[in-house]
Protein backbone atom coordinates (compact mmCIF):
# COMPACT_ATOMS: atom_id res chain seq x y z
CA UNK A 1 0.00 0.00 0.00
CA UNK A 2 3.04 2.26 0.47
CA UNK A 3 1.32 4.61 2.90
CA UNK A 4 -1.80 5.46 0.88
CA UNK A 5 -5.26 4.59 2.16
CA UNK A 6 -8.84 4.84 0.97
CA UNK A 7 -7.73 6.24 -2.38
CA UNK A 8 -5.62 9.03 -0.80
CA UNK A 9 -2.03 9.73 -1.88
CA UNK A 10 0.54 8.95 0.79
CA UNK A 11 1.25 12.66 1.42
CA UNK A 12 -2.40 13.78 1.57
CA UNK A 13 -3.07 16.15 4.52
CA UNK A 14 -4.71 14.72 7.60
CA UNK A 15 -8.32 15.90 7.60
CA UNK A 16 -9.62 17.12 10.94
CA UNK A 17 -13.23 18.16 11.52
CA UNK A 18 -13.98 20.26 14.59
CA UNK A 19 -17.62 20.31 15.72
CA UNK A 20 -18.05 23.30 18.08
CA UNK A 21 -20.70 25.99 18.15
CA UNK A 22 -18.15 28.62 19.23
CA UNK A 23 -16.47 30.11 16.19
CA UNK A 24 -13.72 31.52 18.41
CA UNK A 25 -12.72 28.00 19.50
CA UNK A 26 -12.63 26.78 15.94
CA UNK A 27 -10.48 29.75 14.96
CA UNK A 28 -8.13 29.18 17.89
CA UNK A 29 -7.66 25.55 16.87
CA UNK A 30 -7.13 26.62 13.25
CA UNK A 31 -4.29 28.91 14.35
CA UNK A 32 -2.74 26.13 16.42
CA UNK A 33 -2.69 23.91 13.36
CA UNK A 34 -1.66 26.59 10.85
CA UNK A 35 2.10 25.87 11.17
CA UNK A 36 1.46 22.26 10.23
CA UNK A 37 0.60 21.93 6.53
CA UNK A 38 0.08 18.17 6.90
CA UNK A 39 -3.08 18.86 8.95
CA UNK A 40 -6.17 20.31 7.27
CA UNK A 41 -8.97 21.68 9.48
CA UNK A 42 -12.66 21.95 8.60
CA UNK A 43 -15.13 23.52 11.07
CA UNK A 44 -18.78 22.74 11.75
CA UNK A 45 -20.49 25.19 14.11
CA UNK A 46 -23.96 23.57 14.12
CA UNK A 47 -24.39 20.36 16.03
CA UNK A 48 -27.53 19.48 14.05
CA UNK A 49 -25.44 19.40 10.87
CA UNK A 50 -22.51 17.47 12.35
CA UNK A 51 -23.34 14.00 11.02
CA UNK A 52 -23.90 15.27 7.50
CA UNK A 53 -20.67 17.25 7.66
CA UNK A 54 -18.72 14.22 8.84
CA UNK A 55 -20.12 12.18 5.96
CA UNK A 56 -19.12 14.93 3.54
CA UNK A 57 -15.60 15.58 4.85
CA UNK A 58 -14.70 11.98 5.77
CA UNK A 59 -12.19 13.20 8.36
CA UNK A 60 -9.25 11.28 9.71
CA UNK A 61 -10.05 12.71 13.16
CA UNK A 62 -13.12 14.37 14.71
CA UNK A 63 -12.76 17.02 17.43
CA UNK A 64 -16.11 17.04 19.23
CA UNK A 65 -17.45 19.62 21.68
CA UNK A 66 -19.94 18.36 24.27
CA UNK A 67 -22.12 21.40 25.02
CA UNK A 68 -23.91 23.01 22.07
CA UNK A 69 -27.26 24.80 21.86
CA UNK A 70 -28.72 22.56 19.15
CA UNK A 71 -27.20 19.15 19.98
CA UNK A 72 -25.90 17.04 22.83
CA UNK A 73 -22.24 16.28 22.16
CA UNK A 74 -22.37 12.96 23.99
CA UNK A 75 -25.37 11.90 21.93
CA UNK A 76 -23.42 12.82 18.79
CA UNK A 77 -20.56 10.60 19.93
CA UNK A 78 -23.05 7.73 20.25
CA UNK A 79 -24.59 8.56 16.87
CA UNK A 80 -21.21 8.47 15.14
CA UNK A 81 -20.50 5.03 16.58
CA UNK A 82 -23.87 3.68 15.44
CA UNK A 83 -23.06 4.68 11.86
CA UNK A 84 -21.04 1.87 10.18
CA UNK A 85 -19.18 4.45 8.07
CA UNK A 86 -18.08 6.40 11.16
CA UNK A 87 -17.82 3.68 13.77
CA UNK A 88 -14.03 3.56 13.61
CA UNK A 89 -13.23 7.21 12.87
CA UNK A 90 -10.98 8.50 15.68
CA UNK A 91 -12.85 10.93 17.90
CA UNK A 92 -11.26 13.35 20.38
CA UNK A 93 -13.63 15.07 22.77
CA UNK A 94 -12.62 18.73 23.10
CA UNK A 95 -14.61 20.08 26.02
CA UNK A 96 -14.51 22.64 28.80
CA UNK A 97 -15.83 19.97 31.19
CA UNK A 98 -13.17 18.28 33.29
CA UNK A 99 -15.31 16.06 35.52
CA UNK A 100 -14.24 12.38 35.67
CA UNK A 101 -17.85 11.22 35.23
CA UNK A 102 -18.17 13.17 31.96
CA UNK A 103 -14.90 11.74 30.69
CA UNK A 104 -15.98 8.22 31.61
CA UNK A 105 -19.31 8.70 29.81
CA UNK A 106 -17.54 9.98 26.68
CA UNK A 107 -15.22 6.97 26.59
CA UNK A 108 -18.11 4.60 27.25
CA UNK A 109 -19.91 6.00 24.21
CA UNK A 110 -16.88 5.44 21.96
CA UNK A 111 -14.57 8.45 22.24
CA UNK A 112 -10.90 7.65 21.59
CA UNK A 113 -9.44 10.58 23.53
CA UNK A 114 -10.42 13.53 25.72
CA UNK A 115 -8.85 16.99 25.90
CA UNK A 116 -9.89 19.95 27.98
CA UNK A 117 -10.00 23.04 25.83
CA UNK A 118 -7.99 24.76 24.96
CA UNK A 119 -5.09 22.30 25.05
CA UNK A 120 -1.44 23.09 24.47
CA UNK A 121 -0.78 23.22 20.69
CA UNK A 122 2.06 20.69 20.93
CA UNK A 123 -0.20 18.18 22.69
CA UNK A 124 -3.11 18.78 20.31
CA UNK A 125 -0.95 18.26 17.21
CA UNK A 126 0.66 15.15 18.70
CA UNK A 127 -2.69 13.55 19.49
CA UNK A 128 -4.19 14.42 16.12
CA UNK A 129 -1.22 12.89 14.32
CA UNK A 130 -1.27 9.79 16.50
CA UNK A 131 -4.96 9.08 15.91
CA UNK A 132 -4.93 10.05 12.23
CA UNK A 133 -1.96 7.82 11.46
CA UNK A 134 -3.50 4.94 13.37
CA UNK A 135 -6.75 5.45 11.46
CA UNK A 136 -5.01 5.40 8.08
CA UNK A 137 -2.92 2.38 9.06
CA UNK A 138 -6.11 0.53 10.00
CA UNK A 139 -7.68 1.42 6.67
CA UNK A 140 -4.61 0.09 4.88
CA UNK A 141 -4.87 -3.16 6.82
CA UNK A 142 -8.57 -3.38 5.99
CA UNK A 143 -7.86 -2.81 2.30
CA UNK A 144 -5.10 -5.41 2.31
CA UNK A 145 -7.37 -7.90 4.07
CA UNK A 146 -10.21 -7.25 1.62
CA UNK A 147 -7.84 -7.73 -1.31
CA UNK A 148 -6.60 -10.99 0.20
CA UNK A 149 -10.17 -12.08 0.88
CA UNK A 150 -11.03 -11.44 -2.78
CA UNK A 151 -8.02 -13.50 -3.89
CA UNK A 152 -8.99 -16.35 -1.58
CA UNK A 153 -12.58 -16.27 -2.80
CA UNK A 154 -11.37 -16.33 -6.38
CA UNK A 155 -9.03 -19.24 -5.65
CA UNK A 156 -11.81 -21.16 -3.89
CA UNK A 157 -14.11 -20.59 -6.86
CA UNK A 158 -11.43 -21.89 -9.23
CA UNK A 159 -10.86 -24.99 -7.09
CA UNK A 160 -14.59 -25.65 -7.24
CA UNK A 161 -14.50 -25.63 -11.05
CA UNK A 162 -12.10 -28.59 -10.96
CA UNK A 163 -14.43 -30.72 -8.85
CA UNK A 164 -16.58 -32.89 -11.14
CA UNK A 165 -20.35 -32.83 -10.98
CA UNK A 166 -22.01 -35.61 -8.93
CA UNK A 167 -22.41 -38.83 -10.90
CA UNK A 168 -25.73 -40.69 -11.20
CA UNK A 169 -24.86 -43.52 -13.60
CA UNK A 170 -23.45 -46.95 -12.80
CA UNK A 171 -21.66 -45.34 -9.88
CA UNK A 172 -23.21 -42.54 -7.87
CA UNK A 173 -21.18 -39.85 -6.13
CA UNK A 174 -22.02 -37.10 -3.68
CA UNK A 175 -19.66 -34.59 -2.10
CA UNK A 176 -19.32 -31.50 0.05
CA UNK A 177 -16.56 -28.87 -0.13
CA UNK A 178 -16.53 -26.18 2.58
CA UNK A 179 -13.50 -23.88 2.20
CA UNK A 180 -12.24 -22.30 5.40
CA UNK A 181 -12.02 -18.52 5.80
CA UNK A 182 -8.32 -18.61 4.95
CA UNK A 183 -8.65 -21.30 2.22
CA UNK A 184 -6.65 -24.47 2.51
CA UNK A 185 -5.45 -26.82 -0.19
CA UNK A 186 -8.21 -29.42 -0.48
CA UNK A 187 -9.11 -30.88 -3.87
CA UNK A 188 -10.78 -34.10 -4.94
CA UNK A 189 -12.20 -35.76 -7.99
CA UNK A 190 -12.94 -38.94 -9.91
CA UNK A 191 -12.87 -39.99 -13.56
CA UNK A 192 -13.20 -43.14 -15.62
CA UNK A 193 -9.95 -44.71 -16.75
CA UNK A 194 -11.76 -47.19 -18.98
CA UNK A 195 -15.19 -48.82 -19.14
CA UNK A 196 -14.82 -50.53 -15.75
CA UNK A 197 -12.19 -48.65 -13.76
CA UNK A 198 -12.96 -45.44 -11.86
CA UNK A 199 -10.13 -43.40 -10.34
CA UNK A 200 -11.05 -41.69 -7.04
CA UNK A 201 -8.76 -39.24 -5.24
CA UNK A 202 -8.63 -36.56 -2.55
CA UNK A 203 -5.65 -34.45 -1.54
CA UNK A 204 -4.93 -31.89 1.15
CA UNK A 205 -2.02 -29.44 0.82
CA UNK A 206 -0.41 -28.17 4.01
CA UNK A 207 -1.01 -24.56 4.97
CA UNK A 208 -3.58 -21.96 3.96
CA UNK A 209 -3.88 -19.31 1.30
CA UNK A 210 -3.49 -18.98 -2.43
CA UNK A 211 -0.16 -20.89 -2.54
CA UNK A 212 -1.57 -24.22 -1.26
CA UNK A 213 -4.65 -23.78 -3.46
CA UNK A 214 -2.46 -23.34 -6.56
CA UNK A 215 -0.39 -26.42 -5.72
CA UNK A 216 -3.60 -28.36 -5.23
CA UNK A 217 -4.83 -27.20 -8.65
CA UNK A 218 -1.53 -28.24 -10.27
CA UNK A 219 -1.79 -31.76 -8.85
CA UNK A 220 -5.41 -32.04 -9.96
CA UNK A 221 -4.52 -30.97 -13.48
CA UNK A 222 -1.75 -33.58 -13.60
CA UNK A 223 -4.29 -36.26 -12.65
CA UNK A 224 -6.90 -35.04 -15.13
CA UNK A 225 -4.58 -35.16 -18.14
CA UNK A 226 -2.57 -38.18 -16.93
CA UNK A 227 0.66 -36.16 -16.77
CA UNK A 228 2.16 -38.62 -14.30
CA UNK A 229 5.56 -39.25 -15.82
CA UNK A 230 4.50 -42.54 -17.37
CA UNK A 231 2.94 -43.98 -14.21
CA UNK A 232 -0.01 -46.31 -14.75
CA UNK A 233 -3.09 -44.45 -13.42
CA UNK A 234 -4.64 -47.86 -12.57
CA UNK A 235 -1.90 -48.45 -9.99
CA UNK A 236 -2.36 -46.21 -6.90
CA UNK A 237 1.15 -46.86 -5.60
CA UNK A 238 2.68 -45.87 -8.94
CA UNK A 239 0.57 -42.69 -9.07
CA UNK A 240 1.62 -41.61 -5.57
CA UNK A 241 5.26 -42.44 -6.29
CA UNK A 242 5.16 -40.32 -9.44
CA UNK A 243 3.47 -37.37 -7.71
CA UNK A 244 6.08 -37.55 -4.97
CA UNK A 245 8.78 -37.04 -7.61
CA UNK A 246 6.87 -34.43 -9.62
CA UNK A 247 6.02 -32.19 -6.65
CA UNK A 248 8.95 -32.16 -4.20
CA UNK A 249 8.46 -29.68 -1.38
CA UNK A 250 11.95 -28.29 -2.06
CA UNK A 251 10.59 -26.84 -5.33
CA UNK A 252 7.19 -25.80 -4.00
CA UNK A 253 7.99 -23.37 -1.21
CA UNK A 254 8.20 -26.08 1.41
CA UNK A 255 4.67 -27.33 0.77
CA UNK A 256 3.71 -30.99 0.82
CA UNK A 257 0.36 -32.71 0.64
CA UNK A 258 -1.44 -35.81 1.81
CA UNK A 259 -3.43 -37.90 -0.64
CA UNK A 260 -5.69 -40.91 -0.88
CA UNK A 261 -5.95 -42.49 -4.34
CA UNK A 262 -8.07 -45.48 -5.29
CA UNK A 263 -9.21 -47.34 -8.40
CA UNK A 264 -12.53 -49.16 -8.31
CA UNK A 265 -12.72 -52.03 -10.82
CA UNK A 266 -16.39 -52.84 -11.36
CA UNK A 267 -15.59 -55.82 -13.58
CA UNK A 268 -13.28 -57.50 -11.07
CA UNK A 269 -15.26 -56.12 -8.08
CA UNK A 270 -12.09 -54.87 -6.40
CA UNK A 271 -10.82 -51.58 -5.01
CA UNK A 272 -7.09 -50.88 -5.17
CA UNK A 273 -5.83 -47.99 -3.10
CA UNK A 274 -2.81 -46.21 -1.72
CA UNK A 275 -2.25 -43.37 0.73
CA UNK A 276 0.38 -40.73 1.30
CA UNK A 277 -0.03 -39.55 4.89
CA UNK A 278 -3.80 -39.19 4.48
CA UNK A 279 -6.52 -40.19 6.96
CA UNK A 280 -7.99 -43.60 6.17
CA UNK A 281 -10.94 -43.86 3.83
CA UNK A 282 -13.88 -45.90 5.04
CA UNK A 283 -15.45 -48.64 2.92
CA UNK A 284 -18.93 -49.21 4.33
CA UNK A 285 -19.85 -52.83 3.56
CA UNK A 286 -23.39 -54.18 3.15
CA UNK A 287 -22.75 -56.82 5.82
CA UNK A 288 -21.65 -54.16 8.34
CA UNK A 289 -17.99 -55.27 8.38
CA UNK A 290 -16.69 -51.80 7.42
CA UNK A 291 -13.01 -51.43 6.54
CA UNK A 292 -10.59 -48.56 7.06
CA UNK A 293 -8.38 -48.17 3.99
CA UNK A 294 -5.03 -46.52 4.72
CA UNK A 295 -4.28 -44.79 7.98
CA UNK A 296 -1.96 -47.04 9.99
CA UNK A 297 -1.83 -49.80 7.37
CA UNK A 298 1.61 -50.63 5.90
CA UNK A 299 0.31 -49.41 2.52
CA UNK A 300 0.09 -45.86 3.89
CA UNK A 301 3.30 -43.95 3.18
CA UNK A 302 4.34 -40.47 4.32
CA UNK A 303 3.02 -37.19 2.92
CA UNK A 304 3.69 -36.52 -0.75
CA UNK A 305 6.69 -34.34 -1.63
CA UNK A 306 8.56 -34.71 1.63
CA UNK A 307 10.87 -37.65 0.81
CA UNK A 308 12.01 -37.86 -2.85
CA UNK A 309 12.82 -41.33 -4.13
CA UNK A 310 10.44 -43.08 -1.75
CA UNK A 311 8.22 -45.76 -3.36
CA UNK A 312 4.55 -46.05 -2.44
CA UNK A 313 2.59 -49.29 -2.39
CA UNK A 314 -0.92 -50.40 -3.31
CA UNK A 315 -3.38 -52.65 -1.51
CA UNK A 316 -6.56 -54.31 -2.74
CA UNK A 317 -9.88 -55.23 -1.14
CA UNK A 318 -13.08 -56.80 -2.49
CA UNK A 319 -15.79 -54.38 -3.58
CA UNK A 320 -19.17 -55.99 -2.88
CA UNK A 321 -22.31 -54.71 -4.55
CA UNK A 322 -23.96 -51.98 -2.48
CA UNK A 323 -20.79 -50.85 -0.72
CA UNK A 324 -20.06 -47.17 -0.16
CA UNK A 325 -16.69 -45.43 -0.04
CA UNK A 326 -16.05 -42.31 2.06
CA UNK A 327 -12.92 -40.21 1.51
CA UNK A 328 -12.42 -36.96 3.42
CA UNK A 329 -9.91 -34.33 4.51
CA UNK A 330 -8.84 -34.02 8.14
CA UNK A 331 -10.55 -30.62 8.47
CA UNK A 332 -13.85 -32.39 9.16
CA UNK A 333 -12.63 -34.32 12.19
CA UNK A 334 -9.59 -32.49 13.59
CA UNK A 335 -11.82 -30.19 15.61
CA UNK A 336 -11.38 -28.44 18.94
CA UNK A 337 -14.30 -27.25 21.01
CA UNK A 338 -14.27 -24.01 22.95
CA UNK A 339 -13.55 -26.01 26.11
CA UNK A 340 -10.42 -27.52 24.53
CA UNK A 341 -11.78 -31.05 24.00
CA UNK A 342 -10.79 -32.90 20.82
CA UNK A 343 -12.87 -35.06 18.52
CA UNK A 344 -11.07 -38.32 17.82
CA UNK A 345 -10.79 -39.94 14.41
CA UNK A 346 -12.45 -43.06 15.84
CA UNK A 347 -15.48 -41.03 16.89
CA UNK A 348 -15.73 -39.46 13.46
CA UNK A 349 -15.43 -42.80 11.62
CA UNK A 350 -18.11 -44.29 13.87
CA UNK A 351 -20.38 -41.49 12.71
CA UNK A 352 -19.49 -42.18 9.06
CA UNK A 353 -20.37 -45.84 9.51
CA UNK A 354 -23.71 -44.90 11.05
CA UNK A 355 -24.63 -42.33 8.41
CA UNK A 356 -23.67 -44.72 5.58
CA UNK A 357 -26.58 -46.90 6.62
CA UNK A 358 -29.06 -44.06 6.58
CA UNK A 359 -30.95 -42.57 3.64
CA UNK A 360 -29.31 -40.55 0.89
CA UNK A 361 -27.71 -37.34 2.11
CA UNK A 362 -24.98 -38.91 4.24
CA UNK A 363 -22.43 -36.28 3.14
CA UNK A 364 -24.58 -33.40 4.27
CA UNK A 365 -25.33 -35.14 7.57
CA UNK A 366 -21.63 -35.75 8.19
CA UNK A 367 -20.86 -32.05 7.73
CA UNK A 368 -23.70 -31.14 10.07
CA UNK A 369 -22.40 -33.63 12.65
CA UNK A 370 -19.02 -31.91 12.64
CA UNK A 371 -20.57 -28.46 12.85
CA UNK A 372 -22.77 -29.55 15.76
CA UNK A 373 -19.84 -31.06 17.63
CA UNK A 374 -17.75 -27.93 17.05
CA UNK A 375 -20.65 -25.72 18.10
CA UNK A 376 -20.43 -23.42 15.07
CA UNK A 377 -20.93 -23.56 11.30
CA UNK A 378 -17.49 -22.50 10.10
CA UNK A 379 -14.29 -24.56 10.08
CA UNK A 380 -10.66 -23.67 10.74
CA UNK A 381 -9.53 -25.80 7.79
CA UNK A 382 -11.02 -26.79 4.45
CA UNK A 383 -13.57 -29.58 4.74
CA UNK A 384 -13.99 -32.10 1.92
CA UNK A 385 -16.12 -35.24 2.03
CA UNK A 386 -16.60 -37.56 -0.94
CA UNK A 387 -19.11 -40.44 -1.03
CA UNK A 388 -18.96 -43.06 -3.80
CA UNK A 389 -21.87 -45.53 -4.01
CA UNK A 390 -21.20 -48.73 -5.97
CA UNK A 391 -23.82 -50.84 -7.72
Amino acid sequence: MSGASAGLPADAPMRVLIVDDQALIAEAVRRMLLPHPDIQLVACTKGAEAQAKVAEVKPDVILQDLVMPDADGLELVSAYRRDPELARTPLIVLSAKEEPATKADAFARGANDYLVKLPDPVELVARIRYHARANRAQKERDEAFNALRAELDSAAAYVRTLIPEPMDGRVRTRWSFVPSASLGGDSFGYHWLDDDRLAIYLLDVCGHGVGPALLSVSVMNALHVNALGGADPRDPGAVLTSLNELFPMSKHNGMFFTMWYGVADLGARTLRYGSGGHPPALLAMPDGADRELGGNEPVSGPMIGAFPGLPYESAEVPLPAGSRLYVYSDGIHELIRADGTLWTLEEYLAGVSQEARGPDGAVERLVRRSQAWRGRDDFEDDVSVLEVMFP
